[in-house]
């Protein structure tokens, strides 16, 4: 749980594609530069509700979880990330992966965030706003499931659809 929820679709791809086990160090300390990282877990999994934390640690993250019984943390490295990701990892995910980040990222580079070339801010809502934003969520579940593919969740969340 501590390597797949680390992960969006696009921080994945940048993941794998790294050279070795020092550019993947130097790769891991760069995503610490923001504020700590978190998110709670959902419903079915092993201490649902509970706040999970990452933070940096010398060549790879702690993480913790705030379990009702006490705070629980470990050290992960980013070898033993590289071994999970690799783990399951194969050309036909890769290139789904790869696919669906590309995909989604060259989609998100058209977006007009405003009315210029439609007469009115209805017509840019109607005529392109919302089949845009249809299209970006279609290429969001994809990269997710891509995701998913490479690092499964513990408990399979339901289609969205």
């Amino acid at each position: 749980m501590a390597v797949r929820d680390f992960f969006t679709p696009a921080l994945l791809l940048e993941f794998i594609d790294l050279p070795g086990p020092l550019a993947r160090i130097r790769w891991g300390e760069k995503q610490f530069d923001e504020p700590r990282r978190s998110v709670r877990r959902l419903d079915g999994e092993p201490d649902a509700g509970c706040l999970t934390l990452w933070s940096a640690a010398p060549s790879g993250f702690r993480y913790e979880v705030e379990a009702p019984g006490g705070r629980r943390s470990g050290l992960v490295s980013w070898h033993d990330v590289h071994q999970v990701v690799n783990s399951r990892l194969t050309p036909v995910r890769y290139g789904a992966l790869r696919a669906a980040v590309e995909a989604a990222a060259a989609h998100d580079a058209a977006y007009l965030p405003g009315p210029i070339p439609f007469r009115t801010p209805q017509m840019w809502e109607l005529h392109f706003h919302r089949p845009w934003a249809r299209r970006a969520s279609e290429l969001t579940l994809k990269a997710a499931f891509a995701l998913d593919a490479i690092c499964p969740p513990v408990k399979a969340q339901p289609s969205l659809f």
